[in-house]
């Protein structure tokens, strides 16, 4: 099965960072990147249907859109961060359009004696603070590898999602992602369920909830206000996909928040 992680595909300057023990991540993918960092154990992962093993003081970084899955030994501790390029723009500006040969990092000993200092236990970094490690992060990392033009099936999911992010609050359809692939709409709609696991309506509704959640925590605007500005037809749909996802009404989630 193969997920894609909205809430790590939208928005700008965003990051999350956790500690896991022996956490099993099936295969997902996203927009922004993701540093992983193994303090103890090891972890077997599978980046673009190529398999690592990293261990106690290994890095790997995924790219935008690298399909990922972690599998951790028994007692094994091991930190992600997952970061928008906001970030780290000239990094980004490299890495446009392109894959990676490899995943698997060790910087020197100087540079992890940092990470760890003022990034991985460090909780409330600054932004500069922020920006200074993870530029750290990706030049140690392209010491390791080579880059390369994007293969289709990446471009594929990467021109999906992009149109997805950019236009779901708007009135739009499969046959717009058929049109803006230049593909057969029944080719198209074969293609959603392999590589999503899921219908166009269910990965169009999930970032228009994307969307909601954020204007509900961020705004006072009123449900049904938000419900037309997230993409939805009507406040009832809207009421029954959020209820269905979280398993309490919009107004309920508000009043908890």
């Amino acid at each position: 099965m193969l997920f894609h992680q909205p809430h790590n595909s939208m928005g700008n300057y965003n990051y999350n960072a956790r500690f896991y023990k022996n956490e099993i991540w099936q295969h997902h993918f996203h927009k922004n990147l993701e540093l992983i960092y193994v303090l103890s154990g090891q972890v077997d992962c599978e980046v673009n249907n190529k398999r690592y093993t990293l261990s106690k003081g290994d890095f790997g970084l995924c790219l935008p859109y690298d399909v990922h899955a972690y599998k951790p030994s028994e007692n094994t501790e091991y930190y992600v961060l997952v970061f928008s390029a906001d970030y780290v723009r000239l990094f980004e500006k490299q890495i446009k359009g392109k894959s990676a040969d490899g995943f698997v990092f060790s910087p020197s000993e100087e540079v992890e004696k940092f990470l760890n200092s003022r990034l991985i236990f460090n909780k409330n970094p600054s932004v500069l603070c922020l920006k200074s490690c993870l530029y750290a992060v990706c030049d140690e990392f392209l010491k390791k590898v080579s880059l390369s033009e994007n293969k289709d099936r990446k471009q594929s999911i990467i021109a999906i999602t992009d149109y997805l992010s950019n236009n779901h609050t708007r009135n739009i359809s499969l046959r717009d992602i058929a049109e803006l692939l230049g593909y057969d709409y029944h080719y198209v709609s074969r293609y959603f369920h392999t590589m999503f696991d899921m219908s166009f309506a269910e990965l169009l509704g999930a970032y228009r909830l994307e969307t909601a959640i954020k204007l509900i925590d961020e705004t006072d605007k009123k449900i049904a206000d938000i419900a037309y500005e997230s993409g939805f037809g009507s406040v009832r749909s809207f009421n029954y996909t959020f209820k269905k996802h979280f398993g309490i009404s919009p107004n309920e989630y508000r009043r908890k928040v």
